[in-house]
């Protein structure tokens, strides 16, 4: 089965989960991104967005149930397409942080992922762009044929993303106009991100850092 058509099954599935996130939810994880504006979700990009309906979907906080749950209950798909080991997949997602390292000969990258201290195949066409070597992101990947894919949303990471992710001040800091290399953290704070990313609210404090950082772009501010 090829990459095209897991993308597509992993559309379909995430577009139609997110449309199964109430109100309700939406608020509460707007409100835990500081996406918020006292009445409604506020957001300044389409990335931002993602972010919101990332952890609606997944993993959301306010006591909520993930929305993933009720598209599998709701709209299961056929047994042994291509969409159902999407689906299978999507409910076996590891949060993690990494660097793009070099494309891979089969397609998309190769990745060093940081908190498990290994390369990773992720296949995902944006990733493999000459630009992003180096780079690094924070989110969820799916083990699929032997390789990873990404879940829809990735949260872009400069240094002072993963300072403040380790609980570190950050100054006064330009953002860049693109993205620089990611630089490694040390051993201590790799031992501090590992043991941290095993915690529920890891994600949130993940997007949070990007979001503070500003590597997402400015907040919308009404």
């Amino acid at each position: 089965m090829s990459y095209e058509a897991y993308a597509a099954a992993r559309a379909a599935i995430l577009t139609s989960a997110s449309r199964r996130i109430p109100a309700a939810s939406a608020a509460s994880q707007a409100r835990a991104l500081g996406l918020w504006d006292g009445k409604n979700p506020a957001v300044g990009s389409d990335a931002q967005l993602g972010l919101l309906l990332d952890l609606g979907v997944f993993s959301p906080v306010g006591g909520h149930s993930p929305a993933l749950g009720r598209e599998a209950s709701m709209n299961p798909p056929p047994p042994g397409s291509e969409a159902a080991r999407v689906m299978a997949a999507l409910h076996e997602t590891r949060i993690t942080l990494f660097r793009v390292a070099d494309r891979h000969p089969q397609g998309g990258v190769w990745i060093d992922d940081l908190l498990r201290g290994m390369p990773v195949h992720v296949q995902d066409e944006g990733l493999a762009r000459d630009s992003m070597e180096g780079v690094g992101f924070g989110g969820r990947l799916m083990p699929i044929d032997g390789y990873e894919m990404t879940c829809g949303v990735l949260a872009p990471l400069l240094d002072s993303s993963l300072d403040l992710l380790l609980g570190y001040p950050l100054p006064p800091t330009p953002v860049p106009a693109s993205m620089p290399p990611l630089t490694v953290p040390d051993a201590d704070d790799l031992a501090t991100l590992r043991q941290a990313a095993g915690k529920p609210e890891f994600i949130v404090q993940l997007y949070r850092a990007s979001l503070d950082s500003g590597a997402m772009g400015p907040r919308r501010r009404d």
